[in-house]
């Protein structure tokens, strides 16, 4: 189970205690306090929580480098872990300019894009996101990019493993067109922010695969007008993309929204055809 897993698990299961204890009434004179007690060492049995620095960090034996994204999640929520980990001074590369050695770099600050309920990442293909689990077949250099659809620029964040431990050590400011995905980019800033573009841009008919809460949930083709009766949240403004050796072939983008901390995954399949790029795809 991954760090990420696990945190979210041992906090439902913390969660269901204490609201068991609050309904017993009057068997314990203190349940505010005891059930404080309670949290905090159901929590920290695996994590070791600073509140004085809102550090997450892991015991003994709980390796956080088993996994980018196992690392990544305990990077963005550990202030210790990313003063460590962090290169200092850090490199800045701009295609056309000399590269920089920024002294005096924020990676709260840089990151706060990150703080919201989801990020992205984009795949050429679902198989690459079935695989992406495996250890060793992860790239030892990683590229967390803060893609701005408003502006059409992107920041990469370059993470290198060494001996083991990921370190994030540079940072390369480009535009869109210096992205292989730059013709996505363009059609995807105006499918999330123009609803007639993007009405016009849902295959008709769409596949979709909704799980409605129960067992079996709903597998199959809707209209394309039905689209905005339970169109969900799609990510704008500024994106994330996590680029661990994905290839992408100029036809499909398969954009998986996560939740950080509640599990949730969504994934829109984009196809490129004669008429341009379609959303032909939807997934819960």
């Amino acid at each position: 189970m991954s760090i990420k897993c696990k945190v979210i698990c041992l906090s439902f299961v913390a969660a269901t205690i204490l609201s068991c204890e609050n309904r017993r009434g009057g068997q314990n004179n203190e349940p505010e306090e005891f059930s404080a007690e309670l949290l905090d060492s159901t929590l920290c049995d695996t994590l070791t929580c600073d509140a004085e620095n809102t550090d997450l960090t892991i015991d003994k034996g709980q390796s956080i480098d088993g996994s980018f994204d196992d690392f990544l999640f305990v990077y963005l929520h550990d202030k210790t872990l990313r003063r460590n980990r962090t290169a200092n001074p850090i490199r800045l590369e701009r295609t056309g300019y000399p590269d920089e050695m920024l002294e005096h770099f924020d990676p709260d600050f840089e990151f706060s894009f990150l703080s919201g309920d989801y990020f992205t990442t984009l795949y050429g293909n679902v198989g690459q996101m079935q695989v992406e689990g495996d250890e060793e077949a992860e790239d030892s250099v990683v590229s967390l990019q803060r893609i701005n659809l408003n502006d059409g620029t992107i920041r990469n964040y370059t993470f290198c493993s060494r001996e083991g431990r990921w370190y994030f050590e540079a940072i390369r400011e480009a535009t869109f067109q210096d992205d292989e995905l730059c013709d996505f980019y363009g059609f995807y800033a105006r499918f999330c922010t123009d609803s007639l573009f993007q009405s016009k841009s849902v295959a008709d008919p769409l596949h979709v695969v909704v799980q409605d809460g129960s067992e079996e949930g709903i597998d199959g083709i809707i209209d394309a007008d039905q689209w905005h009766t339970f169109c969900p949240e799609v990510p704008a403004g500024i994106i994330s993309n996590i680029r661990k050796g994905q290839y992408y072939t100029g036809y499909k983008i398969v954009m998986r929204k996560s939740g950080f901390s509640n599990g949730m995954q969504e994934l829109f399949t984009f196809t490129k055809g004669s008429e341009g790029w379609q959303l032909t795809r939807y997934e819960n």
